[in-house]
């Protein structure tokens, strides 16, 4: 098992044992919170550090993050919205 560098092994078992019994469809929703929760953080960021940006911009701007760079670049050919 990998150790956590930052967490007791009391704790850590802990958080397994918490994962265990919230079954399957409890980790999934925990999955796709968490990763809501993180699409929110990062546009957050983009809003910051454009403030000029409108939503459809600051969308474009966070999938500039996380698509490939081709990908992007099909999609949103000549863009010059940068993260």
């Amino acid at each position: 098992m990998v150790r956590s560098a930052d967490t007791s092994q009391a704790a850590e078992l802990m958080q397994i044992e918490t994962l265990h019994r919230m079954g399957l469809s409890g980790r999934a929703a925990l999955t796709f919170q968490l990763c809501d929760n993180l699409r929110h953080i990062t546009k957050a960021g983009i809003r910051h550090r454009h403030p000029d940006y409108s939503e459809q911009q600051v969308t474009q701007a966070y999938l500039h993050l996380i698509l490939e760079p081709e990908l992007f670049e099909q999609i949103f050919p000549n863009s010059e919205i940068s993260a």
